[in-house]
């Protein structure tokens, strides 16, 4: 049976067709549980398209929930082990490495009573390993300012988490990362407060358009559109002001833009996050 004829109706497309086919490809082995999946595609409303990126990322998610010892293997190994370069920027020692790295795992991979592991919340926002990475770095300067409750907003662990946290800038110049932070918060502080909290409600709560439309007695489509409309209009006016302050050529700076326009989503998690 080829993906394509997998497809329930509302899903049937031939990209997710193909993204289906590169899957099951890359496991060797039929895909296991493919309508939680699909029920996964369906709460990405307003989150993109569905790359094979995005759909590989999702399944490995879903199978490290369900305890999948393969899974959990290529979790590790891509997640999980390629933290260490990161975390020495806090703390060298393999101590501390290895403290995080564990507390990270358990994080993320151990049930908390009725609730799932928490890789299940998952959502295919951006790569699972920059996913990860933003956790991981969280735990590590939650785990250095234990050791340091005297240390003020000057702390250059702050600093440290800002750059690391921040993978959409992750390949530019750290000159971009500080005014990037800048443009970023007060393109926010302009939008609108109905746009911030639709923001709020869709990334940080992860409620559906449904339950958005709820709130505030709106159809699911004019909620989609509304989200939509916010997070083209962040882009815009951080692109506005990044232009005014930013001394650097067009091809630099479009190429800056690229990065954070495809990373709009994690900026926005983690700046509502934050």
């Amino acid at each position: 049976m080829t993906a394509q004829s997998r497809l329930p109706p509302d899903l049937d497309e031939p990209s997710l067709a193909r993204a289906v086919e590169a899957l099951t490809d890359s496991w060797g082995a039929p895909l296991v549980d493919l309508d939680a999946l699909f029920d996964t595609l369906r709460r990405r409303e307003g989150t993109g398209p569905v790359s094979a990126e995005v759909l590989a990322d999702l399944y490995l998610a879903q199978r490290c929930a369900a305890h999948d010892g393969e899974a959990l293997e290529r979790f590790d190994a891509r997640c999980i082990e390629t933290l260490d370069a990161v975390l020495a920027r806090l703390d060298p020692s393999s101590t501390f490495i290895d403290d995080i790295k564990q507390r990270v795992r358990t994080k993320l991979l151990v049930a908390t009573g009725e609730a799932p592991p928490r890789i299940h919340s998952y959502a295919g926002r951006g790569p699972i390993d920059a996913w990860v990475r933003v956790i991981a770095v969280r735990e590590a300067t939650s785990v250095k300012r234990s050791e340091r409750p005297w240390a003020d907003s000057a702390d250059p662990i702050l600093d440290v988490e800002a750059s690391l946290t921040s993978p959409e800038l992750g390949l530019v110049k750290e000159q971009f990362r500080v005014e990037f932070e800048r443009a970023f918060t007060e393109a926010m502080a302009e939008l609108e407060p109905e746009q911030r909290n639709l923001l709020r409600h869709h990334y940080l709560h992860g409620l559906s358009f449904d339950e958005i439309g709820g709130i505030y007695s709106l159809h699911r489509s004019s909620v989609g559109r509304r989200i939509d409309k916010a997070r083209k209009t962040l882009l815009a006016t951080t692109r506005r002001l990044l232009a005014a302050r930013l001394a650097t050529d067009r091809a630099e700076f479009e190429r800056l833009l690229e990065l954070i326009a495809s990373r709009i989503d994690l900026s926005i998690e983690r700046h509502l996050g934050g």
